[in-house]
């Protein structure tokens, strides 16, 4: 799971869906499915990595209208950009680029568990959890790949992941460890984190809370899963029935960007 990391200079949490196995044994082609955190920093190595070597032409932004402005990504060249904010400003509580205080960062640390569910349970969330979906799935994959980010590349770039191995087929657990490998990349950052926080003179209860920030948590991912069942009768109904997602979009999305046996998927 850990080898499709991407290593780049200043691009972070950064991975390829490539790889990963459907229950019936097909596999993720490679280079067609990107995620990863904000692409405000990325330097021109970074950038020549995501046009030569992965071929991406198309990124997608998750964050908000605020976010964006605060830190707009580096334009990569020959890549279409999109932005599909999946919660506004109010909803977003902390963003983790804001320059705050260790107080004004404690008192707005948003519940996590409460937030994931609202990304699958709010109206406006749901349309714009489905809006992003599609825009991954109407791609043209043969004109290269499509990545996809928010700012730390776990919370709305997990969920988007997640709903999209769920479509393609992958099973819940591949799709856990894919959502705790934010944990395995990270780690060094939320340690430093962590300890900036006790330097400060704060309580470990609270250095904890801000290191949370950071972590992936099953029980966050769980949270989404649960609400979904609470709603819908399975995965394949939310995407039909809750995001607007038709089934013929998601096999022409399966056709494009599964391996089957030794090549890929030829649509009829």
């Amino acid at each position: 799971m850990g080898s499709r990391s991407i290593k780049f200079e200043k691009i972070f949490n950064a991975r390829d869906m490539g790889g990963l196995r459907t229950v019936h044994g097909d596999t993720i082609s490679p280079g067609l499915l990107l995620r990863s955190a904000s692409l405000a920093d990325a330097t021109e190595t970074d950038k020549r990595i995501l046009q030569k070597q992965y071929h991406i032409v198309k990124i997608i932004d998750l964050r908000t209208e605020t976010e964006r402005k605060e830190k707009p990504d580096v334009i990569i060249p020959n890549a279409d950009y999109q932005s599909n904010p999946i919660f506004d400003e109010s909803m977003a509580g902390i963003s983790h680029e804001k320059g705050l205080n260790e107080e004004q960062v404690l008192g707005s640390v948003p519940k996590l568990e409460y937030l994931y569910r609202q990304m699958v349970t709010n109206e406006l969330c749901r349309k714009n959890l489905g809006e992003a979906v599609r825009n991954v799935m109407e791609h043209d994959f043969s004109k290269g790949g499509v990545l996809w980010h928010c700012t730390e590349g776990k919370d709305r770039c997990g969920l988007l992941s997640a709903v999209l191995l769920s479509a393609l087929g992958i099973e819940y657990g591949t799709i856990m460890e894919d959502y705790m490998l934010t944990n395995e990349i990270n780690k060094v950052k939320v340690e430093k984190y962590y300890q900036m926080i006790l330097l400060a003179g704060k309580t470990e209860t609270e250095a904890e809370k801000i290191r949370d920030i950071f972590l992936a948590k099953e029980e966050y991912l769980n949270e989404v899963f649960l609400a979904i069942h609470e709603q819908y009768r399975d995965i394949d109904t939310f995407l039909c029935d809750g995001l607007n997602i038709p089934h013929n979009l998601i096999e022409k999305f399966q056709k494009s960007v599964l391996l089957k046996n030794s090549g890929l998927y030829v649509e009829q």
